[in-house]
């Protein structure tokens, strides 16, 4: 099996589809579609940009690499309207792009370990989520203090990129 057709699989089984609702989000007949989840035919581009947008990853992504379900987190509302976003500021050495009253709120991530993190972040329950950031708050203020001591303590480790 290729790795697109593994991934068509992924995506579906975390969007809680069946083969015959997936061909039907897709307007592609129901033995087409299980021919593309099982390699035996290859998706046109126009279905393969949908399977990427519904699963919200990379069409490169979809293609290139295996992915797994904690990589797949779900457009959860469509926004039809997004002509009247404006942008307020742009500074392309930081990755930075601020609109001016944006129609909705999303991060860019730049790597595939960010993106994993804000995927897995996403499927936690509120409660958990205020539990990661407090986690990740200590463990970003120990290794300041680690760093401006230059040294470490006993049992720590300092994680470096």
């Amino acid at each position: 099996m290729s790795i697109q057709a593994k991934n068509l699989k992924v995506i579906r089984k975390s969007l809680g589809c069946t083969q015959s609702i997936m061909s039907g989000i897709l307007k592609v007949g129901f033995r087409t579609y299980v021919r593309y989840e099982a390699g035996e035919r290859d998706a046109p581009v126009q279905v393969l940009v949908k399977i990427s947008k519904l699963g919200n990853i990379s069409l490169e992504r979809l293609l290139g690499s295996q992915i797994d379900k904690n990589d797949i987190f779900p457009v959860q509302k469509t926004y039809k309207d997004l002509s009247s976003d404006e942008v307020s500021v742009v500074n392309f050495k930081e990755g930075l792009v601020i609109f001016k009253n944006p129609s909705r709120q999303e991060l860019i991530t730049l790597e595939d370990s960010e993106r994993k993190i804000l995927t897995l972040f996403r499927k936690m329950s509120p409660q958990f989520q205020k539990k990661c950031i407090f986690s990740m708050g200590e463990i970003v203020e120990s290794e300041k203090g680690l760093r401006s001591r230059g040294k470490k303590r006993k049992g720590q480790k300092i994680f470096q990129k």
